[in-house]
């Protein structure tokens, strides 16, 4: 009985919302003079419009059909009646796009598809962005973003300033941690004469006026500091920043109908002040979730992105609502980060946000982003989106492979395999530049599938903790990279991926504290099973290799598990006992880190410390044989063809052993990006007795 009120429950509102359509075939748009009425004015729709099946409007934004291209059509179309009940308040819009599709468009009361909408803070991470294509072009550096915030700009009087502004860093400002410290009364003052403020003067009363700045006064103040980001990005960007955003953003992303207003001190507002149609908000969101890029140009480099959407300042106290799927709660650069939950399963969800609900969610995990515009009084957005919208995607959660073909184990033609990437021969040459390697971060450890239709990787930019990323090949294109998350926030950092050799499992470590001895508690093997189209939840392995502080495991073609005991320094491996490890030695071998068994399991390749040149302390990688006894021989360096004045580190040989794999250390503050090289430099060294 239950089902069948169910199903009649489900059809009555597919059927309601046909009707809808063919009453209102056309999106609602703005009309005689709502264009020029203040937002509060606008009249409410007679009719909420809900479409499964979004127009296309050459406004640069893909389109598909809820259901066809992903998602449960049933579960949004009734969230979307409710919606229009006013059950939850007053939405104005509701989109959904899934793998870069918009496949769900919705409008009630006051939104309207060609009228901006009042963003309020969510126009702080469109500050951020700015500030990151600043960095993309050349005026700033990912190193800037940790010096004095004060130092970009020159016409500061820094003899007047208060004790400890050289303490507010770009990275604090971003984080909402300047440490600035006004009362209401002496900002109302400061501001009331528009000329002591105009450009920098405005930021030279602020820190003349404030308390000393201090550590703890350092501490998270959602108050003036995206004002504090805008007077940088206007220092030093040719032009004005309100050019420069329109040029090398707006214009870019096909964004035009827009309002972003000045500030008392002449800059584009950046705190809140900007109004945005919903389709135009989803173009953010599409851009964070493509790692800055833009219908394939860069914008904003992906190692902004990441550190921007990262948890970096805890504010779970405050805003986390576990009841209605809402955990883990921090703030980056000016967005927001969240563990969105539904039944068992957690993804974490980043966002724009601002006021009651002008917010972007931006799910990777989920290949989701939604976008919602409300006015007060409004049921929370987050939670909304939490426990209706998840279960509707996530039974097609972190995708591992593509669609079924005739000859699932047929391996991809060469010319299709490692990302349409021409093979090296035996110089070492960087992998996938742009995509997999990329300039600015830290990438160690990668592995393949054995059918070379998947790529798993871990990579971290600089104070953030390292995150697992895929690939996949879909017919004869590689998807971006895409965050794993296997542990679902349960571990702050994941790393060091291994596809097994029968690829139904994946070994990778998780941590929550790192490197530190007193820490070796929480540095463990995980591992994922393979669902028929997913991962399944991770696991910590329950084997003695666990007793101690471990990571870098990888599986012999028998199942052996090779991994590195980090407090003694030394490889160890564990027997397969019918896929069990119930016991663990060590490698007989001289030296060596982060060790990596070939697929033929006839040689071992390791990076150590140099031990022919006493003078130098980077690592390079060698190689031990197996002899015919069953022993290893002595360490060989592959010597200059692959190993640099560079550390040279993370060794891994790809499923076919042809290709050699390393992380590759370079002189820029010590980033690392991953490279390949033929396994015939192996070959080549080897004992012709062996």
């Amino acid at each position: 009985m239950k089902i069948k009120i169910l199903l009649t429950l489900i059809c009555a509102l597919a059927l309601n919302t046909a009707l809808a359509q063919q009453r209102n075939g056309q999106a609602p748009a703005a009309k005689g003079n709502e264009d020029t009425l203040s937002f509060g004015d606008i009249p409410e729709l007679k009719e909420a419009y809900i479409s499964t099946s979004p127009g296309e409007r050459n406004d640069g934004i893909l389109v598909g059909k809820l259901g066809i291209d992903g998602g449960n059509k049933a579960m949004i179309l009734k969230l979307a009646q409710e919606m229009a009940e006013g059950k939850h308040g007053n939405f104005d819009s509701y989109l959904i796009a899934h793998k870069g599709k918009l496949i769900f468009e919705s409008y009630y009361r006051r939104g309207r598809i060609n009228l901006p909408h009042p963003q309020a803070s969510a126009t702080k991470t469109y500050t951020s962005m700015a500030l990151g294509r600043a960095i993309q072009l050349g005026y700033l550096t990912m190193a800037d973003l940790n010096k004095p915030l004060t130092s970009f700009l020159k016409e500061l009087d820094h003899t007047k300033f208060v004790a400890g502004t050289e303490k507010i860093t770009l990275h604090q400002a971003l984080t909402m941690r300047s440490g600035i410290q006004l009362s209401a009364e002496q900002r109302e003052e400061i501001e009331k004469n528009p000329a002591i403020v105009k450009g920098q003067k405005h930021l030279q009363a602020f820190l003349e006026n404030s308390q000393p700045i201090t550590d703890a006064s350092q501490q998270f103040a959602y108050k003036d500091d995206p004002r504090l980001v805008m007077q940088v990005i206007e220092a030093v960007v040719p032009g004005t920043a309100k050019d420069f955003i329109k040029r090398e953003l707006l214009d870019k992303m096909d964004i035009t109908n827009y309002e972003w207003l000045t500030e008392i001190n002449g800059l584009p507002r950046s705190g809140s002040g900007t109004s945005l149609t919903s389709r135009d908000m989803l173009k953010w969101g599409l851009l964070i979730i493509n790692n800055g890029k833009w219908k394939g140009e860069q914008l904003v480099p992906a190692d902004f992105v990441e550190k921007a959407t990262s948890k970096i300042v805890n504010q779970s106290e405050e805003y986390d609502d576990p009841g209605k799927g809402v955990s883990g709660t921090a703030y980056g650069y000016f967005t927001w980060q969240t563990d969105f939950s539904a039944g068992d399963k957690s993804y974490l969800a980043k966002s724009a946000r601002g006021g009651s609900g002008q917010n972007i969610y931006i799910i990777e995990a989920l290949d989701l982003v939604v976008v919602t515009t409300t006015h007060r009084p409004v049921d929370s957005s987050v939670s909304v989106t939490a426990e209706r919208v998840l279960p509707a995607f996530i039974e097609n959660a972190i995708p591992t492979k593509s669609a079924k073909s005739d000859s699932p184990g047929e391996v991809p033609p060469l010319e299709d395999r490692y990302l349409g990437q021409k093979p090296p021969g035996l110089i070492p040459e960087v992998f996938a530049p742009g995509l997999i390697s990329i300039n600015g971060r830290y990438e160690h450890g990668i592995s393949f599938s054995p059918a070379m239709d998947e790529v798993y990787f871990s990579a971290n930019v600089a104070d953030v903790d390292p995150s697992i990323y895929f690939s996949k090949l879909e017919g004869k294109k590689w998807t971006i990279p895409k965050k794993a998350n296997f542990t679902k926030g349960k571990k702050v950092g994941e790393m060091h991926p291994f596809v097994s050799p029968d690829g139904d499992k994946i070994y990778f470590t998780a941590h929550d504290a790192f490197t530190l001895p007193q820490h070796k508690e929480s540095v463990k093997a995980w591992y994922v099973n393979r669902l028929e189209d997913s991962w399944s939840s991770a696991s910590q392995l329950d084997s003695p290799v666990n007793d101690d502080f471990v990571f870098y495991a990888n599986q012999a073609t028998n199942g052996d598990l090779f991994y590195t005991n980090v407090s003694k320094r030394k490889m160890y491996f564990a027997p397969n006992k019918k896929g069990k490890f119930p016991q663990v030695q060590e490698v007989d071998i001289e030296f060596g880190f982060h060790g990596f068994i070939a697929p033929s399991q006839d040689y071992l390749v390791v990076n150590a410390r140099i031990k022919e040149d006493a003078q130098r302390k980077d690592s390079e990688i060698y190689v031990y044989f197996k002899k015919k006894d069953g022993t290893w021989s002595k360490p060989i360096n592959l010597g200059k063809e692959v190993n640099s004045n560079f550390p040279e580190t993370c060794p891994s040989i790809t499923p076919d052993g042809k290709y050699l794999f390393f992380g590759r250390y370079n002189e820029e503050g010590g980033l690392s990006n991953f490279y390949w090289v033929s396994t015939e430099v192996i070959e080549r060294v080897k004992p012709a007795d062996l």
